[in-house]
């Protein structure tokens, strides 16, 4: 039997057994144009269908008779099937063809036999096609012997792979074409997911290097039923290149849940005593989740925080990620405040009504009183279930999942894409990314109205709009460039008061040099520098935030406690294991700067095989995993491609140049939806940990390479107070690819101008 055959099978059967059911009316290759879900493109739009309708029953007696009553009107069948095609439009092939049959039922078929085909519907296959067999109970004694299941075809898949016996297909990819036959549920129910189901298929192919056709069969077939829940799969692999005189050879393989079922025996098993009690119920699965959250009221970050710690804290609930804060204007109900946006990644073992039950006691807990408010009006938090798996929940107006709406709204779709891009909308068969690149293309997207922000101490900042500057604050006495001058409290406060007044947005204080070579000071010493500064600039009411330039977690704390409401780690969190935890527990900013080593052996670790941005990149995901794992929320994470700290001077030009590379690139402030997102693992249990669209802190004020690009060769180093004009060049160079949200300089007066220069001229909303 052929994966092509197998659809008609059951209803063979069927005919056998009904005599009166042994003719067969045909209308095969209808060719209509109509929606029937997204096209190839992943556009809602009309697109090319082709429907084979068979309907079985009794012709005998207009066959003795020659008089047409006695049958079925084939053209009263095409008139309707064309005429429902060309008023209707459908989301999805399956409802479709569901409909189909029921219009084939319509025409007093007692038994139809429907398959709709879309050419178009995959870019690497010849079509997408799904079989129903329908009856009408009234006119068919055993309707009840139906196939359980519908079919879906998904045929002449094309991939590349390493497949072969002989050494020269061991060497090179050949085109390779993969057919699928999969038993469905009844496909007007829950529509059918054919594309994720492709993209599966064809990652797993094209990594795959077998020797024999029937493995990588049988491993596909494992993909289809296991991964994807299928009753049962055909698996046709042909290798046109096989043979040369000859289209194709190929392999196809038939396999079930069963096969794929551990066949060892269970344990034997006691009988327990009648009087025992029954064995406690096994826990649910974790499942992975999507919830969206949002608050308009009060202090809208600590709401949003505070859900989330409730959630983390039920012992069936793990928080795996979070999103990026957005601030947006409010929909549908506008006459109210603007809302902060965000989303997280669950692992739950609740069911879903058992989950909406404690978002909905979590959001009363944290405050929320929906007394008197209108739909869609003003909350103190928000918490919403929009993807629960690959569930879809239709429970009136107590729960659907997915929410139906979810594809016109960005403030949704936004955050989910920094937690999951690749999560499938089961509903709308499209992943939350390429939702969120069709609604970019819509009039109804306006990214002027979505900000990213992040809240730091009483400010907001909106990344995009400008680049911000942060004016540096030494108070040591050996810092490369300005070592001494503010070790004093009184003249740390008045350059501080000079930056501020020059247009500084955040104070950096640091304890200790992290020059190369510079000797380590004691924790003590290096705390009670930071501390008296802080303290100093708190007093004196600065009115900018202050962040702590340390990698010691019990300098950091002092820092915050004494009015600091940033963190600025040179180490990422290598340095010391209780960094991430105190962040994470403080709730503050947190800057993680790419490093190797330490100041006494950075020098030592510049080796980056060539490939400088890419290894800085995967490096500084590594240490973004981190965070987000320790409960660093996202909106609080800014990453520092370390120029200057293991990096000699022809790799900091190489990663200034390729800082698009780090965090993507396109107009950062508008929240461009179009720009790819970095893959997220497979693994449900770990953060996201794509470096796209974070905001980058760049810290090459002075620096020793600049020096060197300035000065020839042979010649010394310039002191650090002359590379100020290189400074700005390099500042504004990286400001030019739109990637950089913040610099860190001494010369703050001279940066200010630079900036606001840059960015009217490359910064499409930025002031001018």
């Amino acid at each position: 039997m052929t994966a092509r055959h197998a659809a008609s099978t059951p209803a063979r059967a069927l005919a056998q057994r009904a005599v009166h059911l042994r003719d067969t009316i045909a209308v095969r290759g209808l060719e209509v144009r109509m929606c029937a879900g997204r096209d190839a493109w992943g556009r809602a739009q009309p697109q090319p269908v082709h429907i084979d309708a068979v309907l079985r029953t009794d012709v005998a007696r207009a066959g003795t008779s020659d008089h047409l009553p006695y049958s079925l009107n084939y053209g009263e069948v095409y008139r309707a099937l064309e005429e429902h095609c060309r008023t209707h439009a459908y989301d999805d092939v399956g409802r479709l063809a569901e409909a189909l049959a029921a219009v084939c039922q319509a025409c007093r078929a007692p038994y139809a036999e429907v398959t709709v085909r879309l050419p178009r519907a995959l870019l690497r296959a010849a079509y997408v096609g799904v079989s129903v067999a329908r009856a009408d109970a009234a006119l068919v004694a055993d309707a009840a012997a139906l196939p359980a299941h519908d079919r879906l075809v998904i045929e002449a898949l094309e991939v590349f792979a390493i497949l072969g016996v002989n050494p020269w297909e061991r060497e090179t990819r050949q085109r390779l074409r993969i057919s699928l036959d999969i038993a469905v549920p009844r496909a007007g129910e829950r529509g059918v997911r054919y594309e994720a189901l492709a993209r599966a298929v064809e990652a797993f192919a094209e990594a795959s290097a077998y020797q024999t056709v029937e493995r990588l069969a049988t491993e596909i077939a494992r993909i289809v039923v296991v991964a994807h829940g299928a009753e049962e799969a055909a698996v046709r692999v042909e290798k046109p290149s096989a043979i040369m005189y000859a289209a194709c050879a190929s392999v196809e393989v038939v396999r079930d849940r069963a096969f794929f079922q551990d066949a060892a025996p269970a344990p034997a098993v006691e009988a327990a005593p009648e009087e025992a009690a029954p064995p406690p119920p096994a826990p649910r699965p974790w499942t992975s989740v999507l919830l969206a959250l949002g608050s308009n009221l009060g202090d809208r970050v600590a709401h949003i925080d505070a859900a989330l710690t409730r959630l983390d804290a039920h012992p069936d609930v793990r928080v795996v990620d979070t999103s990026f804060l957005y601030e947006t204007q409010p929909m549908y109900y506008v006459e109210q405040p603007r809302f902060l946006n965000g989303a997280c990644r669950i692992l739950t073992r609740l069911a879903p009504h058992d989950l909406l039950a404690l978002t909905q006691a979590i959001e009363t807990d944290v405050g929320r009183d929906k007394t008197n408010v209108p739909r869609n009006g003003p909350r103190v938090v928000d918490v919403d279930l929009v993807l629960y798996g690959d569930a879809v929940i239709a429970d009136g107006e107590r729960l659907v999942v997915p929410h139906p709406r979810l594809a016109e709204r960005a403030f949704v779709l936004l955050p989910l894409a920094d937690v999951a891009p690749h999560a499938e909308v089961p509903t709308l068969q499209r992943t939350v990314a390429q939702l969120l690149s069709a609604l970019a293309h819509t009039p109804a997207y306006a990214p002027h109205e979505l900000a990213r922000v992040l809240p730091v101490g009483r400010h907001v900042w909106h990344w995009g709009a400008r680049t911000h500057v942060m004016g540096i604050l030494n108070a040591t006495p050996d810092s490369f460039s300005d070592g001494g001058e503010h070790l004093a409290v009184e003249a740390a406060v008045e350059a501080a008061v000079r930056m501020v007044r020059a247009g500084a947005d955040v104070l950096d204080v640091g304890g200790q040099s992290t020059a190369p070579h510079a000797p380590e000071v004691p924790e003590a010493e290096e705390r009670a520098r930071v501390v008296r500064v802080v303290e100093a600039l708190v007093a004196r009411g600065v009115g900018v935030p202050i962040s702590v330039d340390t990698y010691r977690a019990s300098v950091a704390a002092a820092a915050l406690d004494a009015g600091a409401a940033m963190v600025n780690d040179v180490s990422g969190g290598t340095r010391d294991a209780a960094m991430l935890p105190l962040v994470a527990a403080r709730r503050c900013p947190y800057v993680a700067m790419h490093m190797r080593g330490d100041a006494q052996t950075m020098a030592q670790h510049t080796d980056y095989g060539g490939d400088v941005p890419g290894v800085v990149a995967a490096e500084l995901g590594a240490r973004v995993r981190a965070a987000l794992g320790a409960g660093v929320r996202r909106w609080n994470l800014v990453v520092d491609p370390g120029i200057g700290f293991a990096k000699d001077a022809a790799a900091n030009v190489a990663l200034l140049r390729a800082l698009p590379r780090l965090v993507g690139d396109g107009t950062r402030g508008a929240i461009d939806a179009r720009a790819a997102y970095a893959a997220c693992g497979v693994d449900d249990a770990v953060p996201n940990a794509s470096l796209a669209h974070f905001p980058l802190l760049l810290g090459v004020s002075r620096k020793a390479f600049l020096g060197r690009l300035i000065q020839a060769p042979e010649a010394p180093l310039p002191e650090p107070k002359a590379r100020v004009y290189a400074t700005l060049a390099a500042c504004t160079a990286a400001i030019a690819t739109r990637c950089v949200d913040v610099i860190r300089v001494h010369d703050v007066e001279a940066a200010v101008d630079t900036v606001r220069t840059a960015d009217a001229l490359v910064r499409p909303r930025a002031p001018t």
